[in-house]
C-alpha cells in the first residue's frame, strides 16, 4: 500500500472514530447520558421505609420502577427520627415521606444549615394527624366530636378500660411517631390516659375490634390512610394551631406545652446530598416522583385488603399507571 492510500485509510478511520465518539454515551460518576440527553440508570441506592404503609408504598413503587430501568434498590426499615443522621452520612439515599411539622429542627439542621440533605420537593399527598372516634360513637354522643365535650367525668367513664381505671383511654399507635397527645390531654385538662397500641397494624386492629364489638374508642389516626375508606370515622375538633403550638412542635413538643390540633402537612422528600453526585439519574427520578393520596391509598389497600405483599401491590399500581410514572424518568 502506497503512502497516499495509507493516509486516505487513516482519514476514513479517524472520521469514523470521531462519528462514533459523537454518538456514544458519556459516562461518569453521575450516570450515563445518551446522545438525545436521556439518562439511563445503573448502580444501587438505599431508600428509607418508615413504620407506616404510606412510606412503604412510596419506596416500593420507586423500587419497582428503578429496578425496571436496571438499578438495584435496597429498602431499609428505620423510624422517622433516626433517618436524618443516615441521610446526613449517605448510608440512606432518600426518605420519600417526611411530615415537616414534626421535623422543623431536622430540616433546619440538615437541609438549611449543613446542606447534607436536600429538600426533594413534595411527594404529593397531604397529611393530617388528628383525634378520631367511630361514627357510631359520634351518632350516639355528638358532644364527643369536640375536645370540650370530652372534658367530663361521663366521657372518661364512657371511654374507660380496665387498663385506664377512672380515666378514659386514648389509643396511640407506634411509639416512634412524632405525637403530642399526652401533652394535649394534660394541657387541656382532659380526663384521659394515653395507651400505646403498637405499630400501624396494631392500631388498625384496635379500630377494627371497636367496630366489630361496637365499643367506644378515641384514638390517634391520620390521612392519607387506606383504612379511612373502610371505617366510617369522625374527627374530633381540637383547638386551632397557634404560634405557641408551632413553636412547641419545632422542638417535637419536648417543652410539654403543645395544646392544639395537629397542623396540615404537605409531605415532602428528603434526599441525601451525596446522591446528587453519586447517581444523578436516580436523584433526578426521586425529585420528579410525585403522586396523589388516591395513588398511595390504592397501593396500601392492595396490601391490606387484597392480601398482597407491598412489592406485589406496587407492581400492580406500576403496571396500571405508566402514564403517571414515565414522566418521573425524563
Amino acid at each position: 500500500m502506497n503512502r497516499s492510500r495509507r493516509l486516505l485509510g487513516f482519514t476514513i478511520v479517524l472520521a469514523l472514530a470521531m462519528t462514533a465518539c459523537g454518538s456514544s454515551s458519556k459516562k461518569g460518576a453521575t450516570g450515563t447520558t445518551g446522545a438525545n440527553g436521556a439518562k439511563t440508570f445503573s448502580g444501587s441506592i438505599t431508600l428509607a421505609v418508615n413504620p407506616w404503609d404510606g412510606s412503604g408504598a412510596n419506596a416500593a413503587v420507586a423500587k419497582v420502577i428503578l429496578e425496571k430501568q436496571g438499578m438495584t434498590v435496597k429498602l431499609k426499615d428505620i423510624d422517622e427520627n433516626a433517618v436524618w443522621p443516615a441521610l446526613d452520612s449517605g448510608t440512606i439515599d432518600a426518605n420519600l415521606e417526611v411530615w415537616p411539622s414534626g421535623h422543623a429542627k431536622d430540616i433546619s439542621t440538615y437541609i438549611t444549615t449543613k446542606k447534607s440533605v436536600i429538600d426533594g420537593g413534595l411527594i404529593g399527598p397531604t397529611g393530617h394527624i388528628g383525634w378520631f372516634i367511630p361514627k357510631f360513637v359520634a351518632d350516639a354522643h355528638p358532644e364527643y366530636k369536640t375536645w370540650e365535650g370530652l372534658k367530663t367525668a361521663a366521657a372518661a367513664k364512657y371511654f374507660a378500660t380496665a387498663e385506664t381505671g377512672s380515666k378514659g383511654q386514648f389509643l396511640l399507635g407506634d411509639p416512634s411517631y412524632v405525637s403530642y397527645d399526652a401533652d394535649i390531654i394534660k394541657n387541656l385538662n382532659l380526663p384521659f390516659k394515653v395507651v400505646t397500641g403498637g405499630g400501624e397494624a396494631a392500631l388498625i386492629t384496635g379500630i377494627d375490634t371497636a367496630f366489630k364489638d361496637k365499643k367506644p374508642l378515641l384514638f390517634y389516626f391520620y390521612t392519607p390512610q387506606w383504612a379511612n375508606a373502610k371505617y366510617p370515622l369522625v374527627t374530633v375538633k381540637l383547638p386551632a394551631v397557634t404560634p405557641a403550638c408551632t413553636a412547641s412542635a419545632a422542638g417535637q413538643g419536648k417543652d410539654g406545652k403543645y395544646a392544639c390540633d395537629y397542623p396540615t402537612d404537605h409531605l415532602l422528600k428528603a434526599i441525601s446530598a451525596k446522591l446528587q453526585s453519586k447517581n444523578a439519574a436516580a436523584f433526578g427520578f426521586l425529585e420528579k416522583m410525585k403522586w396523589t393520596d388516591a395513588d398511595q391509598n390504592t397501593v396500601t389497600r392492595y396490601k391490606n385488603e387484597d392480601g398482597m405483599t407491598i412489592e406485589a401491590a406496587a407492581q400492580k399500581w406500576v403496571d396500571a399507571n405508566q402514564s403517571v410514572w414515565k414522566a418521573w424518568l425524563t
